[in-house]
Formats: structure tokens, sequence, C-alpha cells
């Protein structure tokens, strides 16, 4: 007999209980109540896990002793789901049901789609700045973007596996993932797009600066070193498309 493909898998990768918001893992996993779909975490913390492990919304899950950083654990969750759709939440989001029925239309009906989310950019590749940033409330019609923001996505999961697409663990801990996954998904003739969908809140966190240092493997690294070090591996691994040339 052959076994339903599930509708959608969402990952969540939790490693705190989100201290810079109002929302967090408890409070999205609520938000989850009665949305179809199993429930995936990565959890990156023991403090986290201990708590969480039998929550009866959470469907799979993978405990990791160290924080293994925002690629591997993207990685980990794709590599667990076994949905049509996958989509990756930051665990600091407040969603509504709608939201997931709507990234899937943009999904399965845009040209190329592989990953959808509600913000993305046109990026300076030889300049490594961003042009132009698409966020929620400044368009009205989804936009081909050279990357997609980390915090929300959706992704078609048949043309993600089928064209070998992997978050490279390389930018780990965290910075240039996505970047680096909006270059490979051009380079497959495939397509990233920002869509105008409003159903979530979001707070920005580390991504957005912060003092205290990122545990990655059980190793501090601040901000500033990771994104220093990730800049540096990026430039090095496309400098021959895009520039600018390695140091």
């Amino acid at each position: 007999m052959v076994k339903e493909q599930i509708k959608r898998s969402i990952v969540i990768p939790v490693l705190d209980f989100s201290p810079h918001s109002e929302f967090n893992i408890r409070t999205l996993l609520e938000d989850l109540d009665g949305v179809e779909g199993e429930v995936i975490c990565i959890f990156n913390s023991k403090e986290v896990y201990d708590e969480l492990n039998g929550h009866p919304r959470i469907d799979k899950y993978c405990y990791n002793k160290l924080n293994a950083g925002v690629s591997r654990s993207w990685n980990m969750g794709i590599n667990l789901s076994e949905g049509r759709t996958i989509s990756i939440l930051n665990a600091d989001l407040h969603v509504a049901p709608s939201l997931f029925d709507e990234l899937e239309t943009y999904l399965f009906s845009l040209e190329n789609a592989v990953i959808v989310g509600p913000q993305g950019s046109y990026i300076d590749f030889p300049k490594l700045s961003v042009a132009r940033y698409f966020e929620k409330g400044t368009f009205n019609e989804p936009v081909r973007t050279n990357d997609v923001s980390g915090f929300l996505f959706a992704i078609h999961a048949e043309r993600f596996l089928s064209h070998n697409l992997m978050f490279d663990i390389q930018f780990s801990p965290c910075f240039f993932e996505e970047w680096d996954m909006g270059i490979q998904v051009m380079q497959k003739g495939l397509a990233c797009y920002a869509v105008p969908v409003a159903g979530f809140e979001h707070h920005w966190g580390v991504s957005k600066g912060s003092e205290s240092p990122i545990n990655y493997f059980g190793r501090d690294i601040t901000r500033d070193e990771a994104l220093l070090e990730n800049r540096n591996r990026f430039i090095k691994k496309w400098h021959r498309l895009y520039g600018p040339k390695p140091e």
C-alpha cells in the first residue's frame, strides 16, 4: 500500500524561548494548532528540548546537543520532511492559519518557483549589497528576487530535491546562506519570489545586531566574526561568476 503524501511539512529550528520577542516557540505551536501538516522541530538547546519534546503539536523532532546553526538546522528539517511543501519558520513568528495556503498558491503557480517568502531582495553581488529589499506592505505583486529572507519561506519539495539543492553548511552558524541559496537556485534555472502575504508578525533578532555571542558547536563567536568569515567564504565560492575577487 502506497502511503499518501503529506500535504505540508512545517520546520522550526529552535535555540531558545526568543527573549527579544513576545512571540516564541510556545506561542507559535499554539498558532499551528489546527493547521494541516506535520510540524518538525530542530532543537538546538537542552533547555527547550526538555520542556517541549513531548508537545502534542510536534510530530517529529531532532535534538542537537550543541547549536548546529542555521544552514545545518534547515537541512535537518528538510531531511525529516515528507510534505509536498516545506515551510521553514523562525520560532519567534506569529502566524495566521491562512498563511500557508497563500504561500503554497504562489509556490505552485509562479513560473519555476522553488522558494517563496514574504520578503526578499535584489542583490548587487559585485558590491555585496542589497540593491532593493521587498518587505511586508511595500509591494502588491509577486517579485522574482535574488533571495528570500530566511525567517519565513516555503519550498517546493519536488523541485528542490530533484535539482539537488541544499543549504551550504559552510555558512553556519548564520549569514550569507540566503544569498548562497539564491545563486544555487538561479544556476538550476529555477526561481525565488517575494510574495505579498501578510498573515504573520516578526521582530528581527540576531540578524539585526546583538552584543551577545553566538554559541555554535560549543564555541562562542560574535555576530561580526560570523559575518566577516561568511562574507569571505561567499566571495571565494562565487567570485568567478559574480565578483568581487577574494583578497
